[in-house]
This record gives C-alpha cells, sequence and structure tokens, in this order.
C-alpha cells in the first residue's frame, strides 16, 4: 500500500515526514541533502559493503568517497578534507576501525561518525561510543537506521 503526504499546503515538512512511508521521508531528505550539500566518507574493507553503503547514500543525494583502508581514511581526514558523516566498519586492512576512529577524532574532527559492523557485541559498542563514535549499529546499513541520522547531521 503506499503511503500519501497530507494534500494541505500548510503542512510543514515536518508534518510530512512524520505521517509518510519512507518513500516520501526519501523524497523529503533528498531536498534537503540537495539543498545543504551533505557529503559522506565511506570507510569498509569489505567492497561489497562499500558499495551497498555508497549506493543507499547515493539514493538520498548524497556525495560519498570511498576507501578501503584505514591508512587512506586518516590521510583522507588529515588533509583537511570535509564531511558531515564518517561511516567507519570495524575490521578493516592496516588500522582497526577502533584504532582509525580514535585517530580521527585526535586530528580534531567534529562530524557525525556511525559505526556500522558485523561485530556488534556490547563491548565493542561501548568502545566505539567512548572514543566518539555517534551511532553504532550492526550490517547492513539500511534506509531505517540511515534517515533519522541524515536528517540530524542537517539540523531537521
Amino acid at each position: 500500500m503506499a503511503h500519501t503526504l497530507p494534500s494541505s499546503d500548510q503542512s510543514s515538512d515536518q508534518d510530512k515526514w512524520d505521517s509518510g512511508g519512507l518513500e516520501c521521508k526519501g523524497q523529503l531528505l533528498i531536498k534537503i541533502v540537495m539543498r545543504n550539500r551533505l557529503t559522506a566518507l565511506v570507510v569498509d574493507g569489505d567492497t561489497t559493503c562499500w558499495v551497498q553503503e555508497q549506493e543507499l547514500l547515493h539514493s538520498y543525494g548524497v556525495q560519498t568517497l570511498g576507501v578501503d583502508n584505514s591508512r587512506d581514511a586518516v590521510d583522507l581526514i588529515a588533509s583537511d578534507a570535509e564531511f558531515n558523516l564518517i561511516i567507519i566498519e570495524k575490521i578493516l586492512p592496516v588500522l582497526n576501525g577502533l584504532e582509525v576512529t580514535r585517530q580521527i577524532c585526535e586530528i580534531g574532527v567534529r562530524c557525525k561518525m556511525l559505526e556500522v559492523t558485523a561485530c556488534s557485541g556490547e563491548s565493542e559498542r561501548q568502545a566505539f561510543l567512548a572514543i566518539g563514535v555517534d551511532v553504532f549499529i550492526e550490517k547492513p546499513l539500511d534506509p531505517e537506521h540511515l534517515v533519522p541520522i541524515l536528517r540530524e547531521v542537517d539540523g531537521q
């Protein structure tokens, strides 16, 4: 069954957001992202996951850059590249996700950081949250988790 937005011209984006389905939310989110040109860095050693995460972000209009190892991520951040969102996997070549997150935070990055991993034990979650990750979720990254994060990044 398709969800529809309220027909009143006086309804706010918030009303539309709350009453619509994921498709409607996605359309509104694309407008937000395009207006603000959100950018994301995806750091994942698994090429399949890396591509899927980037495709999902692209579907919401987010410009992405992906790297498949932690050293490239740290070098990129150290070169003053700026992102609204950084998505990091725990298991990475060179440095693990926890160490790369620590180094990115030490550089002084102050954007939303999301840990997306198949290793979702409570001790891992606590370790990542303690060093600066904002959100820790189990793979796969999906619209249900991504949409609220993008809204928050946008300040809505």
